[in-house]
């Protein structure tokens, strides 16, 4: 059985790019064997990551994950059986905000306009998700290849 978890958590500490990188890497190296794949944002302490592959091994994935002293008030958003990936080329991926309060999609699905996934509703993480999928299917390799998505204003 396929399931997308959707799940957000503060960082107990601030994290820079170099340990960005070194949390994706890992991922990539875990998820690709589990044949997992997902999404990670990550901005001002705050994660929103979406993990899709089969039931067993996200659910151990996300226990993990949930155990980890790097998160703090990890919250499952959403849990659900899905028909297909959004992101199915992707062992993992890092999505980035480019314009801060003035991105597009972060006004969409926040009140204030600030990147606080604790406040996000199911519909509103998945609606989300499905939005960053989209952009990422008109991306190049290019892009790809750098490991990163930067969501930019429109």
């Amino acid at each position: 059985m396929l399931v997308r978890l959707i799940y957000a958590s503060y960082s107990t500490t601030d994290l820079n790019r170099d340990d960005i990188a070194q949390i994706l890497r890992t991922s990539q190296k875990n998820n690709s064997v589990k044949k997992i794949s997902g999404v990670l944002f990550y901005s001002d302490r705050y994660f929103l990551q979406c993990l899709e592959g089969e039931r067993h091994a996200v659910n151990e994935t996300y226990l993990r994950i949930a155990a980890d002293p790097r998160h703090a008030k990890c919250v499952l958003i959403d849990y659900n059986a899905v028909p297909s990936r959004l992101f199915p080329k992707w062992a993992m991926e890092h999505a980035s905000f480019f314009g801060g309060l003035d991105n597009e999609l972060i006004i969409k699905y926040t009140e204030m306009g600030v990147f606080q996934p604790f406040h996000f509703t199911p519909q509103q993480a998945n609606s989300f998700l499905a939005e960053v999928a989209v952009i990422a299917a008109t991306l190049d390799d290019t892009v790809r290849r750098s490991q990163q998505l930067i969501l930019r204003k429109n």
